[in-house]
């Protein structure tokens, strides 16, 4: 019976490794090209709310989404869809008239970044669609994990 367990324990430790993504990193510059539809991938830069943010439960979770900037102050790259609660990689819930400094978006450690400030690296699962003639593009990270 103890061989069992151990057996079972050690196929159980295996699986869960098997579960790991690996982010391929990408230059910000490059992030929204068709090629990283789909694509779990790393990249970096500035978060800022740019004047607002529209929190949706579409993808199954809670996300906020924010700018992503090259440059602090900078013009969008693409936007980051941030999960909602007060744990590590979350932004916590905003109420209706915030002001930008009640923004707390934690990384990966737990502690709160600092819009237009502190450059993160950001991973998650790029979703790309060009624009159509006339029309508005999208792309977008459902991010899992921010680090400094």
């Amino acid at each position: 019976m103890r061989g069992v367990f151990t057996l079972l324990m050690v196929a159980a430790m295996f699986g869960l490794a098997g579960c790991t993504k690996d982010a391929v990193p990408v230059e910000l510059s490059n992030v929204c090209s068709i090629d990283n539809e789909k694509k779990y991938i790393s990249t970096s830069g500035f978060l800022d709310d740019k004047g607002g943010v529209f929190c949706s439960s579409v993808g199954g979770r809670l996300d906020c989404g924010f700018a992503v900037m090259a440059a602090p102050s900078g013009e969008k790259v693409f936007s980051a869809d941030i999960e909602q609660g007060s744990g590590a990689n979350e932004v916590e819930k905003l109420e209706r008239s915030y002001k930008k400094e009640d923004i707390k978006i934690h990384d990966n450690s737990g502690a709160v970044i600092k819009l237009s400030s502190d450059k993160v690296t950001l991973t998650g699962e790029m979703s790309i669609a060009p624009a159509a003639p006339g029309g508005v593009g999208v792309c977008f990270m459902k991010v899992d994990k921010i680090e400094r």
